[in-house]
């Protein structure tokens, strides 16, 4: 991802990370949520990344701790994001989380679209971050700040991003080059394809996305198959997907759900040829 129209503001923590400066909160605010995650992911890695020497705005990818951030499982890194709106309980459980010290170093949590919080959760996170304590960070996002408590804005650091995604990584293009490069990879070395699709679909909405495209792909081919060898293939993965597709919309952690089909793709042996007919 290139972050070129918000050169200020990757400039601005660069020199936070190389003189270890960091504030205890950061607001980041942009008109793009895909953007802002992955900017605030690259951010994220940028601290905990094993091979930054150089503390710089960027990261390996390839470290257990930046995989662990991607997969949303690393320790000290603790996100909240809900379709619905954010609760006092949802907040006191990350109070609960951070309670606990760091066994390396920093903490690190986000919470995402805090416009949406609750009277009662904006105020249960605003005594918390009234009281910083050492080596923990948060991060707050949201589409404008007309609907935060201003007493939250003002104790924090803001970040006022410009970017946005670039077309080309966006909508049916973009799905349907990945569910190409995926389904060729998957035919001769399948725990390669199966990084490869970890690696490109970064969040919720590209997972459901890709879950939704290979749905309406496998519904096609259904009337395209004589085989019954195929057709009971087919069926298999159907079933697979649209479980997948139920779970991320019962708000499952999108990227266990896109694990475990995946997994689950090689255990039982499956075939993906048809995602090419």
């Amino acid at each position: 991802m290139n972050f070129n129209k918000d050169d200020i503001a990757v400039k601005s923590l660069t020199n936070s990370l190389k003189n270890n400066k960091l504030s205890h909160a950061y607001l980041v605010v942009s008109e793009d949520s895909l953007y802002c995650d992955e900017f605030i992911l690259q951010f994220v890695k940028a601290v905990f990344c094993l091979d930054n020497n150089s503390k710089d705005f960027k990261n390996c990818g390839k470290c257990k701790n930046c995989t662990s951030i991607e997969h949303n499982n690393y320790v000290d890194f603790y996100k909240v994001d809900t379709e619905t709106s954010i609760k006092k309980e949802e907040v006191q459980l990350l109070k609960k989380e951070f309670s606990i010290k760091s066994y390396y170093g920093k903490k690190i949590y986000w919470i995402k679209d805090i416009e949406k919080m609750t009277d009662q959760a904006a105020n249960s996170l605003l005594k918390f971050l009234e009281e910083p304590e050492e080596d923990i960070i948060a991060i707050l996002s949201c589409k404008n700040t007309s609907a935060v408590l201003p007493t939250i804005i003002s104790r924090c650091q803001q970040i006022k991003l410009v970017g946005k995604k670039e077309e080309k990584l966006e909508g049916k293009e973009f799905l349907e080059k990945i569910i190409f490069e995926f389904k060729n990879k998957f035919e001769y070395k399948k725990h390669f394809a199966n990084i490869y699709l970890l690696n490109e679909l970064k969040n919720k909405e590209e997972i459901l996305d890709f879950f939704e495209t290979v749905n309406k792909k496998i519904e096609i081919s259904y009337t395209m198959s004589s085989s019954l060898e195929n057709i009971k293939n087919i069926s298999r993965v159907h079933e697979k997907v649209l479980q997948a597709i139920y779970d991320i919309k019962a708000n499952v952690n999108s990227v266990l759900v896109l694990e475990k089909f995946l997994f689950s793709l090689i255990l039982d042996e499956n075939r993906l040829d048809f995602l090419g007919e």
